[in-house]
């Protein structure tokens, strides 16, 4: 039964994997195809978030955290985030910079994260910082925010997506900017 439990918290992460494709299947069927998809598209953004918020505190709980469960939940929402967001860009809801600036996100994240990890002598794959986490759940909401403004038809839809963009960008350039310098001033004292 142990063994069993071990597998329970990558199993949730890699559903959500499976959950994210059909998102974004359902968003295209939903914006681009006029399919009424409202349902499917809540409660598959519903699951996507709980299996997010479940992975990890069920390995916590039942002692089995691993690296490769860590970068696999990672994996896991850069896919939903980049599978979601390529749906959004091609029904014009989104602007493509933004992916652009997701994957400059991740990509320093990746990069600080080593670094940081290096310097406080972690043993955590990831490190995550305040801002950088309002940053990332803001990424993982935003395609639901967009889906449930796309069938409430509210007529100001886009000018609060443009505001989430616009300040999440914001805050994104700040974490950044916090993990580079922290890594740049300690590597200058070492």
């Amino acid at each position: 039964m142990k063994i069993i439990v071990r597998y329970v918290p990558n199993s949730i992460t890699i559903t959500r994997i499976i959950l994210s494709v059909l998102f974004a299947n359902s968003i295209i069927e939903q914006f681009i195809h006029a399919k009424e998809r409202s349902v499917n598209l809540s409660v598959l953004f519903l699951s996507i978030c709980i299996s997010d918020l479940l992975d990890g505190k069920i390995a916590r709980k039942t002692n089995s955290t691993s690296i490769i469960g860590a970068k696999l939940d990672v994996f896991a929402d850069l896919f939903y985030i980049m599978i979601s967001y390529i749906a959004l860009i091609n029904i014009k809801i989104l602007p493509i910079w933004y992916l652009g600036f997701v994957c400059l996100k991740f990509v320093e994240f990746i990069i600080t994260s080593k670094c940081i990890k290096n310097i406080k002598k972690s043993d955590k794959s990831f490190v995550f910082d305040r801002a950088g986490r309002l940053v990332s759940a803001t990424f993982l909401v935003i395609p639901g925010i967009v889906c449930i403004y796309g069938y409430i038809g509210a007529n100001n839809a886009i000018i609060t997506i443009n505001y989430i963009i616009c300040v999440t960008f914001i805050i994104g350039v700040y974490s950044s900017y916090s993990r580079i310098k922290l890594c740049f001033i300690r590597n200058e004292l070492v």
